[in-house]
């Protein structure tokens, strides 16, 4: 018992702290103790309360089953939202009572939306649907289809806006659902957004009405559509086809020569000067909408003329014991011709459509600008035009029906050829087809603008023909470079600084040529010299300096033919090597040690490069060396001659180019002698080794004769001193610096000095 007790105190302790937690906000109509409260209400729903009022306080009106009921219930709310206003100061009680108004407007609009009969658009079949049909009756089958297949289109046009509306609408009410959990209580700010909240959520609910009868509406429109399909695949094999009469056609033929003559007239009106006035530019375009109507009642009377070939063609098949014996030659002939008509007219229909918008969208901004007698008859003219241009429209949507059922018609004729066709022909009329439809979505897409250079819009083919252009390009240097080394090769022609300089300008050109090709490609102007030296000089003062350095002095190096391939160089910093290639920006040598260095092409420009096969392909070589004094110098001589002769580089025979030996000077050490030696082109290219060579040579020419080879050699010379002066002369070294004496002679001074 005191458990209970103890209980139900906790629990009203609990509820009081609840309710005294935010008594403006903590409580709503749908919340638990709201529920409580409303069981006990048997009348209908609560009033909600302005002051605190939940966030589903629309859900017991929605719940109303009867309009009477709605209208009573409502109506409360409505005049308590009245009372709350009639006690606001009177600066914002007309803005809250124009509100109430809107309020109590919509509330007698979701009433009469929400309770009213249901709607629906079904159709009878058996209106419809008949055993034999002839063409007329087929074709207003047709008409009545593409009327509903419109009428369905418009309803799904709306109901995707009226989703937008829903949708903005809800977003609206979440917005304000927050500004009132967020507003003081019993202010004119609160007020104010109830009475908006009230208005977006009445909205809403009609809009949700709304959308519900589209919804029922596009269904019904569906099931109607559906139905007058699947009558049109019946009827198909339900008519009786007639030729068409002769009467009608005449009529047609007639109206032909009559439009025809029309549009005569007006091309030769069109064709004369127009005035630039206001009412000149106006009459003008009248004229320019007159031709537009003309053409499409040309075009129409073109489709029925062909519509006449097919009935005629179609009674003749009919007339045939099977549609298997029909001429497929003849058939076909229709179809292509059925097919240019209609996409003749088509093309009028875009022209007249954006002639007709252009007109009804545009404005006579001239008017205020003239004479009252002149505003007048301009005004005239300009609500003459926009007549023409309704008119223009409704054209259009005849031209439109005529084109559906020449295109019913030709249906039936590809039916028929359908028929003749079998097996492989068939199977290749398919590929074809494919084939076509492929080509034309790939000419559409490669047609389609990408982006736009100096306002020319570039699409997708001019980049593929440029791609294209610089693969050729490519393709066309290899082969010439394949072209020359095959000749180098079949000729045995080895480092011909010509035939390399006709390969890199071949090359280069043909790299001109590509580009140039390919900018025309994209419809680039390149006659603007003056545009394309602005942006290279922009890129070279921008850091493009030393490629256009580099380059410019490959083709100094090429023309100049300083400096050729094959040739051996050497550079200051003593690198040494063989020329092996000469590109736009650096020349690659090949070094002794078989290292590839790359050297920028203005670096060779610019700095000293010894080149040791530029004209003659002999070199002398300077070998030093030294022998003791009192050699015998002619044996040295025959000594440094024998070695030279014994190396294979070395030139003989050739007057003027013997070896030779110099008496260069007379060392500390020896006597110094240079060999001077003529070497082969084949030894050139080796320097180092080659000096080892004759080196090597030298030093056994010389061992054979005796000839010492000398070296440097030092004196050191002592002062001997006696016995008796050790303790007076200090000992001194080879420089003259006195030596620190022993620690016992030291002792032995000193025992003398006491």
């Amino acid at each position: 018992m005191k458990n209970s007790t103890l209980t139900q105190l906790l629990l009203l302790f609990c509820l009081t702290f609840t309710l005294g937690l935010n008594p403006a906000h903590s409580a709503s109509s749908n919340d638990p103790l709201n529920l409580l409260k409303e069981e006990k209400e048997s009348d209908g729903p609560e009033v909600p309360n302005i002051k605190d009022m939940s966030s589903r306080w629309w859900n017991q009106y929605a719940e109303i089953e009867e309009a009477a009921s709605f209208e009573k219930h409502f109506t409360k709310f409505i005049d308590k939202l009245d009372q709350e206003v009639q006690a606001v100061e009177v600066t914002r009680k007309g803005e809250f009572l124009e509100r109430i108004a809107i309020i109590r407007n919509l509330a007698q609009e979701y009433k009469k939306l929400h309770y009213k009969a249901k709607e629906y658009f079904d159709v009878p079949e058996a209106a419809i649907s008949q055993e034999n049909y002839n063409v007329d009756e087929f074709l207003e089958i047709n008409q009545l289809r593409r009327q509903v297949a419109f009428l369905r289109e418009q309803t799904l046009e709306e109901i995707k806006r009226v989703n937008q509306s829903i949708q903005q609408t809800t977003n609206t009410i979440d917005v304000l659902k927050v500004s009132y959990l967020n507003s003081e209580e019993g202010s004119n700010e609160q007020l104010a957004i109830v009475l908006n909240w009230v208005n977006s959520q009445l909205s809403k609910a009609i809009e949700n009405q709304l959308l519900s009868n589209l919804e029922a509406r596009e269904n019904s429109l569906r099931t109607e559509l559906d139905s007058l399909l699947n009558t049109l695949d019946q009827a198909k094999g339900r008519i009786n086809f007639e030729p068409f009469a002769e009467k009608k056609r005449q009529q047609l033929e007639n109206q032909k020569s009559d439009l025809e003559e029309q549009l005569k007239q007006l091309n030769l009106k069109l064709s004369r000067d127009i005035s630039e006035t206001s009412i000149g530019f106006t009459s003008y375009e009248i004229l320019k909408l007159d031709l537009s109507l003309t053409l499409l009642a040309y075009r129409e009377v073109l489709l029925k003329l062909q519509r006449a070939k097919q009935q005629d063609k179609l009674a003749e098949i009919e007339s045939l014991e099977s549609r298997a014996m029909a001429d497929i030659d003849e058939v076909r002939t229709v179809i292509e011709e059925s097919l240019d008509v209609v996409q003749l007219a088509e093309k009028e229909i875009s022209k007249a459509e954006a002639l007709a918008r252009d007109t009804l969208l545009s404005s006579d901004i001239n008017l205020q600008q003239q004479g009252a007698e002149t505003n007048r008859d301009l005004q005239k003219l300009s609500e003459e035009r926009r007549k023409k241009a309704q008119q223009l429209l409704k054209s259009m949507s005849d031209v439109r029906a005529n084109i559906s059922d020449n295109q019913l018609l030709l249906s039936i004729l590809r039916d028929v050829e359908d028929i003749q066709q079998s097996g492989l022909n068939k199977t290749w009329d398919s590929i074809k087809e494919v084939t076509l439809d492929i080509w034309d979505a790939t000419v559409a897409l490669v047609n389609r603008p990408l982006f736009s250079i100096n306002e020319r819009p570039i699409t997708l083919l001019p980049l593929i023909q440029l791609c294209f252009i610089i693969l050729i390009g490519f393709l066309v240097s290899k082969l010439v470079s394949f072209l020359v080394h095959r000749f180098e090769k079949k000729h045995k022609v080895k480092n011909n600084s010509s035939l390399y300089l006709l390969h890199r300008l071949i090359h280069y050109l043909i790299i001109f040529i590509a580009a140039v090709a390919g900018f025309s490609a994209l419809g680039l102007n390149l006659s603007n010299l003056t545009l394309i030296a602005g942006a290279l000089s922009v890129g070279i003062g921008f850091g493009l300096q030393n490629l256009v350095s580099n380059f410019v002095s490959g083709l100094t190096i090429m023309f100049e033919k300083t400096l050729k391939v094959g040739d051996y160089i050497e550079l200051e910093d003593g690198t040494t090597g063989q020329v092996k290639e000469i590109k736009t920006r650096s020349t690659r040598i090949n070094t002794n040690d078989n290292i590839d260095v790359i050297i920028p092409n203005s670096y060779m420009v610019t700095n000293i490069v010894t080149n040791w096969t530029l004209k003659e392909s002999t070199r002398r070589v300077r070998i030093p060396f030294g022998v003791a004094y009192g050699t015998d110098k002619e044996i040295v001589r025959k000594a440094a001659i024998e070695a030279a002769n014994n190396v294979q580089y070395t030139l003989k025979n050739i007057p003027g180019k013997e070896p030779d030996v110099w008496l260069t000077d007379f060392g500390d050490n020896s006597v110094n002698f240079l060999m001077l030696v003529w070497v082969a082109h084949y030894g050139v290219r080796r320097p180092t080794r080659i000096q080892s060579i004759y080196m090597w040579e030298l030093d056994t020419a010389l061992k054979k004769y005796g000839i010492e080879i000398p070296f440097p050699q030092r004196d050191v010379h002592l002062n001997i001193v006696k016995d008796e002066d050790k303790h007076t002369l200090p000992l001194q070294s080879v420089t003259g610096e006195s030596l620190p004496l022993d620690d016992d002679e030291k002792t032995k001074g000193s025992e003398s000095k006491k």
